[in-house]
């Protein structure tokens, strides 16, 4: 049983990966990772996000709102969030977007669906880290600034999970795979809005 965690040249593998996300995944793949591997991921990811969030909390616009004691609160529920919370969610997410994906003819595994996720979730945690650094940087600058630079991490991850989900499962085009995210978004979103109006 192979309980090694991924070799040290991950962080190459996960910076290279930009440069071809469909190869990266299917190099993943054929790697054959372990439950315990895709969980590594999911985690690690998540532990990036924390970065970013913690930043936010220690030097965005809510910082001087922040006690010490509120700021120390606020962190750890971060942590329990990126560590815990966060990952259940990507298990949730990929047992959704692999059931659609098998219904539109797709021909990748649950496993295969997870990893695609989380392998997706790894490789944009620095863009992710990054978005959350300049909206720091940004935080006084007039306008929206701040909060579309914090919306830069969403779009890398939507866009590495396109091209992974779409090799996982054997989609020729990202695009609609993409487009198909998008549209199952703002379906959540509306029903959430519509449930909001009603209530």
């Amino acid at each position: 049983m192979d309980q090694a965690l991924p070799s040290s040249g991950l962080v190459w593998r996960v910076l290279a990966a930009w440069a071809d996300l469909r190869g990266s995944m299917r190099a993943e793949l054929d790697r054959g990772p372990t439950e315990g591997r895709l969980l590594y991921y999911a985690v690690l990811s998540g532990l990036v996000w924390f970065l970013g969030r913690a930043a936010l909390l220690a030097w965005g616009p809510v910082a001087p709102a922040l006690t010490p004691d509120l700021f120390r609160a606020r962190i750890a529920a971060e942590l329990i969030s990126a560590v815990f919370f966060r990952t259940l969610a990507l298990y949730a997410l990929a047992a959704v977007i692999g059931a659609i994906a098998r219904g539109a003819g797709g021909t990748g595994s649950w496993r295969e669906s997870r990893a695609a996720l989380f392998w997706a979730a790894l490789v944009a945690a620095p863009a992710i880290l990054a978005a959350h650094l300049l909206s720091v940087l940004l935080t006084g600058v007039p306008g929206e600034a701040a909060a579309i630079a914090g919306m830069l991490g969403a779009l890398a991850f939507g866009w590495a999970a396109a091209h992974c989900i779409a090799e996982a499962h054997g989609f020729a085009s990202p695009m609609r795979v993409l487009a198909a995210m998008v549209a199952l978004v703002a379906a959540f979103v509306g029903v959430f809005w519509l449930a909001g109006q009603l209530l």
